[in-house]
C-alpha cells in the first residue's frame, strides 16, 4: 500500500463541507453580491435582495408555498448555468439541514465532520438531478441529506450490534495514538504488515479518518459498497485498537 500517495490526495468534499456556509455568505458580500428579484418573494416590492436575505425570508413562517416554489425555480434555472448558483442552492438548504441533524442521536462512532460530508454529498447528488420545475426542491434536498445521515447512523449502529468487543473498547484507534498524521500512517502500514488489518481496510481508515474523504468515494476506491466499507472499517478499528492496547506490533 502506497501511503505516500494517500497522503498526497486531497478530498474535495472535506474542503467544501467546511466552506459551504462561509462561501454562501461571501456571495452576498460587497461589492458584487449575488441577488434575486425581490418580486419572487413579495410581488409589490421592487429591486433585488441578496441571497442571504432571500434565505432568511424563505425560512420565515410567513413565506408562502408559492414564494418558495418561485425562488427555487429561479435558483435551479440559474444553477444550470454553473457556479456559483450551485453553492447558492446548497446554501439555501443549510437551515433545514441543521434542524434535521439536530434531531439525530449522537453516536461516539460518528465524527461530526464525517456526518456533514455524507449529508452534503447526498444534497449535491440530489441537486444535480433536480428538475427545474420541482415546486418542493428545498424540501427534497433536505430530505436527501436527512436520509444520508440516517444511513450512516444505521450502518454504525449495525456495526455495534455485531461487535464482539465491549463498548468501552469500541474507540477509534487514531484517537489513541494522539500523534501526527505521518506517524499514524506508519502505524497503519505496520498493522498491514503484521496482518492486523488488510490493505483495503487500512486504505479506508487512511482516507476517511486522516484524509477526511467521503466514505462513498473511499469505498469506491477499494471496490466496496458503502455499507460494506462501513462494516469493514468498524471491524478494522476494533482489531487495531485491541492490537495497539496489547502492543502486538
Amino acid at each position: 500500500m502506497n501511503f505516500s500517495a494517500v497522503r498526497a490526495r486531497k478530498s474535495c468534499w472535506s474542503a467544501a463541507d467546511l466552506r459551504v456556509e462561509s462561501a454562501f455568505l461571501t456571495l452576498s458580500a460587497a461589492p458584487w453580491p449575488m441577488t434575486l428579484p425581490a418580486s419572487l418573494l413579495t410581488s409589490p416590492e421592487a429591486g433585488v435582495l441578496t441571497v442571504t436575505m432571500v434565505r432568511s425570508r424563505l425560512v420565515h413562517p410567513s413565506c408562502t408555498a408559492q414564494a418558495h416554489a418561485g425562488v427555487w425555480r429561479e435558483v435551479l434555472r440559474r444553477q444550470e448555468q454553473g457556479e456559483p448558483w450551485g453553492t447558492v442552492a446548497v446554501g439555501f438548504t443549510v437551515p433545514g439541514l441543521r434542524r434535521a441533524l439536530a434531531r439525530l442521536p449522537r453516536l461516539a462512532g460518528i465524527e461530526a465532520r464525517e456526518l456533514e460530508q455524507e449529508v452534503l454529498a447526498a444534497v449535491t447528488v440530489e441537486l444535480a438531478a433536480m428538475p427545474v420545475a420541482e415546486p418542493q426542491a428545498g424540501l427534497w434536498l433536505v430530505r436527501a441529506g436527512d436520509r444520508a445521515a440516517h444511513r450512516l447512523i444505521y450502518a454504525t449502529q449495525r456495526a455495534r450490534r455485531t461487535a464482539t468487543v465491549p463498548l468501552d473498547e469500541n474507540v477509534i484507534p487514531i484517537r489513541q495514538l494522539s500523534r501526527g498524521s505521518a506517524e499514524v500512517f506508519a502505524v497503519l502500514e505496520r498493522a498491514v504488515n503484521a496482518g492486523v488489518v488488510t490493505k483495503e481496510e487500512a486504505e479506508l481508515i487512511a482516507q476517511t479518518r486522516l484524509e477526511r474523504q467521503v466514505m462513498a468515494k473511499a469505498a469506491g476506491a477499494v471496490g466496496m459498497s458503502v455499507r460494506a466499507a462501513f462494516r469493514r472499517r468498524a471491524a478494522a478499528d476494533q482489531r487495531l485498537a485491541a492490537a495497539l492496547a496489547k502492543e502486538q506490533f
